[in-house]
């Protein structure tokens, strides 16, 4: 996205989109250059003028799906295998 307002001093700059603030101008709260997180009033920007995005698009997955499906068949081998073996006196786990 890029920030056309006139007097904004990124004015022509494109930036990474990280989240939205609703309300009746709504803020855009973007990545600049230098890496720290702002908030640009989305009028100042060509953000409405791009097609139909609702949302960033950019979205950052919290678990790889490999990982998971790896620990999904674990899960169930540990199901299958039933209680392991405890040593005397020690409660089953």
């Amino acid at each position: 996205m890029t920030i056309t307002h006139p007097h904004h001093p990124l004015r022509g700059h494109r930036v990474q989109i990280v989240r939205i603030r609703r309300g009746a101008d709504p803020d855009l709260i973007v990545r600049l250059p230098s890496g720290l997180h702002a908030a640009v009033a989305m009028s100042w920007t060509d953000y409405a003028s791009l097609p139909a995005l609702d949302a960033p698009s950019t979205t950052t997955h919290l678990l790889d799906i490999d990982g998971l499906r790896r620990a999904a068949d674990l899960i169930v081998r540990l199901r299958q295998d039933g209680p392991t073996s405890t040593t005397e006196g020690d409660p089953p786990s």
